[in-house]
This record gives structure tokens, C-alpha cells and sequence, in this order.
């Protein structure tokens, strides 16, 4: 029978692995919020690993123990984007009111995603350099694959909690909303960047609203 001291060794050590884990864990979630902003203004290409540890206040080699190379950073930053959106989507979903008042928050937050492109230019950037790199493209099909069953899962519980009506496989309206978003975002982003007519962001929002209700079927 162990004594006290053989307890207490091992709740320290639990304490300490749980303190590194922590530790990483912020470490992690401070590169990626420093780092989504040199990505968006910089582009893959012209983002440098030194400058974001530094400015995160980190050592190159903190990045690279947290992340294998600058595309896997690219992703991680991609990847915490498209969670943020998808808790938006779950916390409606959530939340109080009638499936026709839910489902208006529902469309509302997917024109915000299409007014809001940040996530979206990231994206398609990180998909350009996928078509030039096989290793890039199987990182990508792998995390689409994931976005697509995500999305699913939550247009079936549309389904059951709002009483839509879905007129295709949810995993087909996935796709199929996914890519509206990152088209209408990007060509608002060129309109925006054009410097072309004022009121672009509000005719984008009334346009992916619209879709939204043809694609998803307003309960």
C-alpha cells in the first residue's frame, strides 16, 4: 500500500503535466491570433515565421515545437476562423425563440460570414497553394472533409429543431453553402478593394441571405 508521500508525488506531477498542457495550449492560441493578422495582410507567401513568434512573444523554435512548418500554422490559424463561425451557428441553435426567429439569426450570421471575409480569403489562398502541393491538398481534402461533416450535423439539427425543409443531403448543402460563402466573399472583398460602389457589404448580405433561404428552406 503506497504511503502519503507516493500520493503526493503523484498528484504533483499530474499538476505539472496539466500546467504544461496549459501552457501549450495558450502558447498555441497566442501564435495563431498573431499570426492570422500577419496572414491576412502578408498572404502565405510573405508572412515570416520569425516575425510572428516574435511578435507573439515567442522564439522561432516555440513556433516550430507547436507547429510543423508555416502551412500547418496557416491551417491551424484557417481552422480556428471556421470553429468561431460554427459556435455562432451553435449557440443560435441554442438559444431562445421560435424556429422561424432562430432560423432569421441563422441567415443573418451566414450573410455576416460573407460581409466579414477574413476566414474566407484565408481559405481560398490556403487552397491555391493546395493545388500546386500534393502535401498541401491531402492536409486540405482532410479538413474540408471534417468542415463538410460539421456542417452536416448541424443542418440535421436545423432539420429537427427548426423544422426545415431539406432539399437535398445535408452533406450536399454544406458544400454547397461553404462555397457560396467563399465566392460572395471574395468578390465583395474585390469589389471592396476597387474601391467601387458604396453599400457592396449590404447587397452581398441581402444576396447570401436569399440564397440561404432557397438553399436551406425557411421552416
Amino acid at each position: 500500500m503506497p504511503d502519503s508521500t507516493d500520493i503526493s508525488g503523484k498528484g504533483e506531477a499530474a499538476k505539472t503535466r496539466r500546467s504544461r498542457k496549459d501552457s501549450q495550449a495558450l502558447t498555441r492560441a497566442r501564435l495563431i491570433e498573431v499570426a492570422r493578422k500577419h496572414f491576412l495582410r502578408d498572404g502565405l507567401a510573405g508572412a515570416v515565421a520569425e516575425k510572428i513568434a516574435e511578435e507573439a512573444g515567442f522564439t522561432r523554435g516555440a513556433l516550430y515545437a507547436n507547429f510543423n512548418g508555416r502551412e500547418d500554422l496557416f491551417l491551424a490559424v484557417v481552422r480556428s476562423s471556421v470553429d468561431s463561425e460554427l459556435e455562432v451557428f451553435r449557440g443560435i441553435l441554442k438559444s431562445e425563440g421560435t424556429p422561424e426567429e432562430r432560423f432569421g439569426r441563422m441567415r443573418e450570421a451566414f450573410a455576416d460570414m460573407v460581409a466579414n471575409p477574413g476566414w474566407v480569403l484565408l481559405e481560398a489562398e490556403f487552397q491555391a497553394n493546395a493545388l500546386r502541393n500534393e502535401d498541401v491538398r491531402k492536409v486540405l481534402r482532410e479538413h474540408l472533409e471534417g468542415r463538410m461533416k460539421e456542417g452536416a450535423a448541424m443542418l440535421r439539427q436545423f432539420d429537427q429543431q427548426l423544422g426545415v425543409s431539406l432539399p437535398a443531403e445535408p452533406e450536399e448543402i454544406a458544400i454547397v453553402l461553404g462555397s457560396l460563402a467563399q465566392g460572395l466573399a471574395i468578390r465583395l472583398a474585390i469589389m471592396q478593394r476597387a474601391e467601387l460602389e458604396q453599400g457592396n457589404s449590404e447587397k452581398m448580405r441581402a444576396l447570401a441571405m436569399l440564397c440561404f433561404d432557397r438553399i436551406v428552406g425557411a421552416p
